[in-house]
Order: structure tokens, then sequence, then C-alpha cells
């Protein structure tokens, strides 16, 4: 499954990090709307040489799950770049944040 998130196509979304390979990349933390099947809400957006562990280890988890709270569950969506370095994904986390004006800049 995919989903489109500006002009990029992730992975997902999946219901948790276990789910995300150990790669380059960068992750959409999402929440999955309970009321209306199938409508995701962007929280966060982050890249990492390894997103899985980023993911999993993140500073930010305890504000994911408050800004999420009653209205669904969280899931994440990714973007493998093993071909890209850090400023290049980092191009990409901001154009995201931007674009869906996210939370967490």
């Amino acid at each position: 499954m995919q989903i489109k998130l500006g002009q990029y196509n992730f992975e997902g979304p999946y219901d948790g990090a276990r789910f995300m390979l150990e790669k380059p990349g960068v992750f959409a933390v999402l929440c999955k709307d309970i009321r209306n099947e199938g409508k995701f809400y962007i929280l966060d957006v982050d890249e990492s040489d390894t997103i899985r562990t980023c993911a999993m280890n993140h500073p930010r988890q305890v504000e994911w799950v408050k800004k999420s709270y009653g209205l669904g569950k969280l899931a994440v969506a990714v973007y493998y770049t093993e071909l890209m370095k850090s400023d290049e994904r980092q191009k990409i986390v901001k154009y995201i944040r931007d674009l869906f004006n996210t939370p967490f800049k």
C-alpha cells in the first residue's frame, strides 16, 4: 500500500515502526482518523540513516500520542532513500512539513 505526501509516494501507512526496514529514509507519523476511515492527518516528519530505530526512539513520541489523543490511532509511512544524503532528506522533510503545516517544525 502507498500514500502520496506531496510529490512523494510513501510506503504504508503501517500500524507501527516495527514494520519499517532499518534503512536511510524519511518517515511520516500519521494519525488515522477514527471517525473517517481512510483519512490521515500528518503529525510529524523526520529523516535518518536508520529510520526504524529513529522512529522507535524518537524524542517526540509522547507529543505524537498527545496530538492524536481522541482523534485516532498512530501510523507511520516511509520513503526509503538509500542513495540520498541527510541534507537531501532534510529538504524532503521541510517540503512535507511546510506543505501539510505539521504541528512539529
